[in-house]
């Protein structure tokens, strides 16, 4: 190796070492789990040019000035809706009436109107979908039928036969004369092809990204909006699980069907999901949209649920969808079932899942066998000991990638949204999660979680503590990272 280049080398060394401990007073003051703030201080000392690059991009996971500014403009749209759709608007220290809950989903709903000014709403017909065939005909009835707008917003949309007829349908909204919004994220959606958004604009359908990948220094690229959200006319919406891509139809190479929920609602709770449609669209485009045009005055009764749209996201000091988590863990007295992809819990999350099982609650988790993310797979199963322990029960799906967010507590109350059981899901993304009281509903996924335990391996603990030692290796390593996840 020539000398200057060994120079060069040696003073980006230093200028590396010197970036790497100029951050180490920024992750402190993030004021974090201590787990997360060593792993980070560590990273920047031993590791001083991956580290400083790793934190640039994914550490600072406190969205400041631009946190700040969508505060306000939902503040603004919050105020808009009080005056012109105040049922949508919960009223601090509102006493909820909801006849015929049990304590638990009482306090799981006022729970969720407290995190998220959001007011639960009486008189929902809410259908479970599963899986994309029977997801995205859903959408093409509600979207075809739309007489004034329809408004998306999602994660990820890919280049594929069902990205196509995503835009295909948008496309011909719009040229019907409804009004169309489009809203994706920047990272979900970064390759996305522009002919695709062009054709979009071309048609008169308003398209916006979340949070535009400017710069690592402008703003951390970890930061994403996951929702998945449809809601037309303001009086049908949709949420849960599904991006727009083949793999929700089982039609991507070299992977098996992704095992997917989604929920259409129809009546008032679809307006919650406008309020947080248009709160993102607001942020993200800067349009200011007049509730009264999109937000029906009286709508009628569609059935019996009772619905608590709740969001999350990393502008609010308050993880909303892990706390709700917590509190049904916590306060279940029958069963909790749940099926999520990526799982890295907190340690809250998971001494609420011991406590139940040792409390004799029948808690079972459904976790894919095959995953899509090495590192979370692996670091997820790091947890696995000391829940198989305690009782908890865990299957592993084994036909294909299992995809789905559920949670079934007790009877009648059900959780269905975007939200994965990690701490990315509670403290970096935006998220949505529909909260449900509806016996309809809860048979609907009882059935479908039994018959995807009748493909999923369940995990015995005396064969967990035999596996290779190679496998301990990989989850000790993916779980000293876990924090940064």
């Amino acid at each position: 190796m020539n000398a200057p280049f060994h120079g060069s080398m040696t003073i980006l060394g230093i200028a590396f070492e010197v970036i790497a401990f100029a951050l180490i007073p920024f992750v402190l003051i993030r004021r974090k789990e201590p787990s997360s703030t060593i792993a980070w201080i560590l990273a920047l000392v031993f590791l001083p040019a991956v580290g400083a690059i790793l934190f640039v991009a994914f550490g600072r996971d406190r969205m400041r000035l631009p946190a700040r500014r969508k505060r306000e403009l939902d503040a603004l749209v919050l105020a808009e809706l009080a005056a012109h759709a105040p049922s949508v608007v919960a009223v601090p220290g509102e006493a909820l009436l909801a006849p015929g809950l049990t304590e638990l989903e009482l306090s799981l709903f006022r729970v969720g109107a407290q995190l998220t000014q959001g007011r639960p709403s009486g008189g929902n017909l809410i259908t479970p979908l599963f899986g994309g065939n029977e997801t995205y005909d859903a959408m093409t009835v509600a979207i075809d039928a739309a007489r004034h707008h329809v408004h998306a917003e999602f994660y990820l949309i890919r280049n594929d036969a069902t990205g196509e007829w995503f835009k295909e349908r948008l496309v011909a909204a719009a040229k019907r004369g409804v009004e169309v919004r489009l809203l994706c994220d920047a990272f979900g959606c970064f390759a996305l092809r522009a002919s695709y958004v062009r054709e979009l604009r071309r048609a008169g359908v308003h398209v916006a990204t979340f949070l535009p990948m400017r710069s690592l220094l402008l703003q951390p690229v970890n930061l994403r909006n996951h929702r998945k959200i449809v809601v037309v006319d303001g009086e049908v919406g949709f949420t849960g699980g599904l991006n727009i891509g083949d793999e929700y139809r089982g039609q991507m190479a070299g992977v098996g069907a992704w095992r997917d929920v989604h929920v259409r609602i129809e009546g008032p709770a679809a307006r919650d999901l406008q309020r947080i449609f248009i709160q993102d669209w607001t942020f993200a485009s800067k349009e200011t949209l007049v509730p009264s045009s999109y937000f029906p005055a009286s709508p009628p009764a569609r059935g019996d649920a009772m619905i608590a749209i709740v969001p999350s996201g990393p502008d609010t000091r308050a993880e909303a969808i892990e706390r709700l988590f917590f509190g049904a863990i916590a306060g279940a007295r029958d069963r909790v079932w749940m099926t999520t992809p990526y799982f890295v819990p907190d340690q809250a999350i998971t001494v609420a899942m011991e406590l139940a099982a040792m409390r004799g609650v029948d808690v079972k988790l459904i976790l894919p066998h095959h995953s899509n993310h090495a590192v979370t797979f692996h670091a997820g199963r790091s947890f696995y000991d000391p829940l198989l322990e305690a009782g908890v029960k865990l299957y592993e799906f084994l036909p294909g990638m299992v995809h789905a967010k559920t949670m079934l507590i007790d009877r009648a109350v059900s959780l269905v949204g975007s939200a994965n059981m990690d701490l990315r899901s509670f403290r970096l993304n935006f998220e949505v999660h529909a909260l449900a009281h509806d016996a309809s509903l809860a048979n609907r996924l009882e059935q479908t979680f039994s018959r995807d335990l009748e493909e999923s391996r369940l995990v015995a603990l005396a064969d967990w503590r035999n596996r290779p030692a190679r496998a301990r290796i990989y989850e000790g390593a993916a779980r000293l990272v876990s924090p940064m996840l």
